[in-house]
């Protein structure tokens, strides 16, 4: 949180200062005649807070659906590795919507289409379906170890994820960023990083174990809600944790606050 003092003639200073996208004037308090203090805060984190929870529940919801609904409608007219190999598509079918939308593509979308052609090919080079259907545990786990490592060497991921997502202004991530370099900032996103590490790396123990006890289709109908459910209390979990962090610290802004602008 920014603070200045100003004269009661300075408005047009105070504007200077607040003047990136999305600021705006939190509180005024004055403590004699002619000065105020005034403080402010970018307030397109308190804005997108509820689009971000949106975004993500936009995101999961392909992937909990549409793999198992694909291999459904395609296995019934074409062998297994066929019917997987559709199911496999749904990236895919993500970047194809979000370029017709004239949106960029995302790396973690390429990362994925990536795995995904990878895993399609060895099966369909070696007739093994195993090759798609560990793709996922595969993913996991190497999150999960780059998750646990970027906590080892205080890069912790988590940050550069929640910077990414708090604000579309580059000014207002590099205001995070300075204050989120705190230490007592940097031992919360480790420990979120090292949590978020075992969580996808159980994860992926879960996702191994589908591959190699039930069948094809199972695995299918059971993978994507299974991976959202664990995902959905990941982030419940790491939103209770900042929270009481937050009410110890809250110098620390790590979770928005929606704000009103002062007449």
């Amino acid at each position: 949180m920014a603070s200045r003092r100003w004269d009661r003639f300075g408005r047009q200073r105070l504007l200077q200062a607040c003047s990136a996208p999305g600021c705006q004037i939190k509180r005024t308090s004055c403590h004699a005649d002619t000065l105020c203090e005034v403080q402010f805060e970018s307030t397109d984190l308190a804005r997108g807070h509820s689009g971000h929870i949106r975004s993500i529940a936009r995101q999961l919801l392909p992937g909990v659906v549409l793999p198992g609904l694909i291999y459904l409608l395609v296995s019934s007219h074409a062998p297994v590795l066929v019917a997987l190999a559709a199911a496999s598509s749904v990236p895919l079918l993500d970047m194809a919507v979000r370029l017709v939308r004239g949106k960029r593509p995302t790396w973690a979308g390429i990362v994925f289409i990536g795995a995904a052609g990878i895993s399609v090919a060895l099966a369909m080079v070696l007739h093994s379906p195993m090759f798609i259907l560990v793709k996922s545990a595969v993913m996991s786990g190497i999150l999960g170890l780059a998750f646990a490592v970027s906590a080892v060497i205080r890069r912790p991921l988590t940050r550069t994820l929640a910077l990414r997502l708090s604000s579309d202004h580059p000014e207002g991530r590099r205001r995070l960023a300075e204050r989120w370099r705190h230490p007592r900032a940097l031992a919360v996103f480790c420990t979120l990083s090292v949590a978020w590490g075992a969580l996808l790396m159980a994860m992926a123990g879960q996702q191994a174990a589908l591959a190699v006890t039930v069948s094809p289709g199972t695995v299918m109908a059971v993978d994507g809600p299974s991976h959202a459910v664990l995902t959905m209390v990941g982030i419940a979990w790491s939103v209770l944790y900042v929270r009481r962090i937050q009410r110890r610290h809250p110098d620390l802004g790590l979770l928005p606050v929606r704000t009103n602008t002062s007449a």
